[in-house]
């Protein structure tokens, strides 16, 4: 019985698999984003995790909330040898569009834990309305 062993590509695959999967889910978009609607409203959730609020900007233009700022570095003392750095420090930029008018002006945003989280009420035209049979 012969079985056929093909060598490099089952090595090519596993190291796409290995590397490039690793490396590309290293990669993914910072802050990682949430977000749900709701009748009213939307809700959106951002992880910000060692970021301050006076660090975070959020601007709002045409249905879409912008959120942008910057990760700070944290000091790491003269005497200590760095074993592993994974920790990045990053400025950010993410973008999101809504599929309806938001009121902008009634617009919350609240920073806790590392947790963003704003909620966006939609504008009373782009509410869902109920109409009653008689």
């Amino acid at each position: 019985m012969l079985i056929r062993f093909d060598h490099p590509r089952m090595f090519d695959n596993l190291l796409q698999d290995f590397v490039v999967g690793d490396f590309t889910s290293a990669v993914k978009s910072f802050p990682a984003i949430d977000v749900a609607e709701h009748e009213n409203e939307f809700v959106l959730l951002a992880e910000m995790p060692g970021v301050k609020k006076e660090d975070l900007k959020l601007t709002v233009e045409n249905n879409a909330l912008t959120l942008s700022g910057m990760r700070k570095p944290y000091e790491i003392p003269q005497d200590a040898r760095v074993l592993l750095n994974e920790v990045r420090v990053r400025e950010f930029s993410r973008s999101i569009e809504f599929p309806s008018d938001v009121e902008v002006d009634k617009i919350a945003a609240e920073l806790q834990n590392g947790l963003l989280r704003v909620v966006l009420p939609k504008a009373e035209r782009a509410r869902v309305k109920r109409i009653e049979i008689q």
